[in-house]
This record gives structure tokens, C-alpha cells and sequence, in this order.
């Protein structure tokens, strides 16, 4: 019979490393995903006290978080390809994407158009990128772009 026995790896032995990221480690043996120490707990109730003595800002003063502006694109229904006007629509959503930028979005679409919104205090600058990105496009494809979905 053989006898094998398996050891793990001591203190002062470490195990090979293998292909790939290496995450450190911090004194106390968690990963250091952030790059910086934990807090201690004496600065942890310093930021809860803090936070506690902010005014909050009156309902009204700052930017608007749910302004939203819109953009719709008519005459998608001039293209007889379906595989053509498929595409046409996934380049419009990917350009939407892009100028939104993480934002929040609305995306309603008919046979014949598209209507695209942005949400946020910048959402009319984002709709003004996103109306020149389709630029080409629409011109390309005789569409119509006018602000606003009605």
C-alpha cells in the first residue's frame, strides 16, 4: 500500500503562484482590494458624527435628478430589409448608449421610429452628442430627428 500523506503549506512556506492577478494582502490577511487600510473604529464614529451634523440641502435647490430630454428618430420604416433595418436600429440604441454614458435611459420604439430619453441635470448637452453621432446616419438614411417624443 502506499501511504501518502498531503501537508499544507507552513508560515514559512508559500505555495507556488500560479498564472495570473495576484491580489495583496493586508497585515491582517484579507485581501487588499481598495489599496487602503480599514477604518479604525474610532474613525469610523468620528465620519458618523460627521455626516450627522450636515444640513441637508432643502428639497428644490439643486439640479433637477429626474430632468429628462428627449430625441426621436421617424422614418425607420422606409427600410424594406428587415436584416438592414435591424441594424439600423442596434447602431441608434448603440449610439444612445454611448452618449448617455451610464445614465439612466428610455427607450421607446415603434415600426416607424425611436424615441430615445436621457435622465440627469446634463441630459439636454447628452441629446445634443447623441443627435451629432447620428449625423451621418440620418442623413444617409433620409430619417427625421425632432426633440421631444409627441
Amino acid at each position: 500500500m502506499n501511504d501518502t500523506t498531503t501537508t499544507s503549506p507552513t508560515a514559512s512556506e508559500e505555495p507556488a503562484a500560479g498564472p495570473g492577478f495576484t491580489v495583496p494582502s493586508r497585515p491582517d490577511g484579507w485581501p487588499d482590494l481598495l489599496g487602503r487600510r480599514p477604518l479604525t473604529s474610532t474613525e469610523r464614529a468620528d465620519l458618523r458624527r460627521a455626516l450627522e451634523d450636515v444640513e441637508p440641502e432643502p428639497a428644490g435647490t439643486g439640479p433637477d435628478p429626474l430632468f429628462l430630454a428627449y430625441l426621436t428618430i421617424d422614418g425607420l420604416d422606409r427600410e424594406s430589409d428587415p436584416r438592414k433595418a435591424m441594424r439600423l436600429r442596434g447602431r441608434i440604441l448603440a449610439a444612445a448608449r454611448s452618449a448617455a454614458e451610464q445614465r439612466r435611459t428610455r427607450f421607446d420604439a415603434t415600426p416607424a421610429s425611436v424615441t430615445i430619453g436621457i435622465y440627469g441635470p446634463d441630459a439636454g448637452a447628452r441629446i445634443t452628442v447623441l443627435r451629432v453621432a447620428l449625423a451621418g446616419l440620418v442623413g444617409k438614411h433620409d430619417l427625421t430627428v425632432r426633440d421631444g417624443p409627441w
